[in-house]
C-alpha cells in the first residue's frame, strides 16, 4: 500500500506546473557549458514548457528515459529538446511519434522502469547533440560516475534549474526502504555525502555516465527528501539487449 501511495505522488509531481524563475539545480552540480553533455535530453509535454524528466539520446531518432515518466501519455504528447543547457530561452523541440516501455514494466514496483521515446524527425548530430554508447560493463560498487539534469537543488525538493547541471556520484549497495525494493542484478545505487550530491525531482530518466558510456538510469529517489539516501539506478548492462533490439532508426 505504502509503495502505491509513493508512485501516485510521484506521478502527481510529473504533473505539477514549473516555476520558471527558479535558479536552484541538481544536489551539490555545478553549471555545464553548452555542448558539454551533448546526449542530454530533456522531456516535456507537448506545446507546453513544462519539463518533467531527462533523457539520452542513442541514435538519430530514439530517446531513453524511465518508463514512469512516460506512463499514460499519448504517443506524440512529448517534446524531446536536445543540445541546450537552459530551459528559460527558447530552443527547438521535436515532437514523439512513438513510446515503448519495456513489457515487464510495473507502475507500482516501478520493475524494469526502462522506456523509449522515438523523435518523429531525424536527429542532426552537431557539436552539442550526439548520441551515447550503452555500457556492457557490470557497475561494482565504489564506482564515481557523471550524473546530469536540471532537477530540484534542495532536500526538501523546492525549485528547479535553468540551467544544466552536472554532479560526481559513487555506486554503493542499495538499502531496502519501504517505498522501494531494489534488486542487485538490475538495479544499483549512487551518490555522495561529503559534499552531499544526489538526483532530486525531474532528474529522473537522464544519464549516469562513466568513461563516456551510459551505466544507468536514475529512476528513484526518497519521496520524503532528497539525498537522504543513496539514489536508485537502474543498471544498464541488464537492459542493454532489450534497449538495443528496441530502437530501430
Amino acid at each position: 500500500m505504502i509503495k502505491t501511495v509513493y508512485i501516485i505522488l510521484l506521478l502527481t509531481a510529473c504533473a505539477a506546473s514549473r516555476s520558471t524563475n527558479s535558479t536552484s539545480r541538481i544536489l551539490g552540480g555545478t553549471n555545464v557549458n553548452l555542448g558539454a553533455i551533448p546526449y542530454q535530453a530533456a522531456l516535456q509535454y507537448w506545446g507546453t514548457t513544462f519539463f518533467f524528466a531527462g533523457g539520452s539520446l542513442l541514435n538519430s531518432r530514439w530517446v531513453l528515459t524511465t518508463a514512469h515518466g512516460l506512463f499514460g501519455r499519448a504517443t506524440n504528447s512529448i517534446n524531446i529538446a536536445l543540445g541546450i543547457h537552459r530551459l528559460d530561452v527558447a530552443f527547438t523541440t521535436r515532437q514523439s511519434m512513438e513510446i515503448r516501455t519495456h513489457p515487464l514494466f510495473n507502475v507500482v514496483t516501478l520493475a524494469n522502469d526502462v522506456g523509449l521515446v522515438r523523435s518523429s524527425l531525424v536527429i542532426a548530430f552537431t557539436t552539442s547533440i550526439a548520441p551515447i554508447d550503452l555500457s556492457p560493463t557490470f557497475v561494482n560498487d565504489g564506482i564515481l560516475a557523471r550524473v546530469s539534469g536540471w532537477g530540484a537543488v534542495n532536500g526538501d525538493k523546492t525549485g528547479e534549474s535553468v540551467v544544466l547541471q552536472s554532479t560526481m556520484v559513487t555506486t554503493g549497495p542499495c538499502v531496502d526502504t519501504e517505498f522501494m525494493t531494489f534488486t542487485p542484478s538490475n538495479h544499483f545505487c549512487a551518490g555522495g555525502t561529503n559534499p552531499r550530491t544526489a538526483i532530486c525531482t525531474r532528474d529522473v530518466g537522464g544519464p549516469l555516465v562513466l568513461d563516456s558510456h551510459l551505466i544507468g538510469i536514475p529512476f528513484y529517489h526518497d519521496p520524503r527528501a532528497c539525498g537522504v539516501l543513496l539514489d536508485g539506478y537502474l543498471r544498464i548492462s541488464f537492459y542493454r539487449n532489450w534497449i538495443s533490439g528496441n530502437i530501430p532508426l
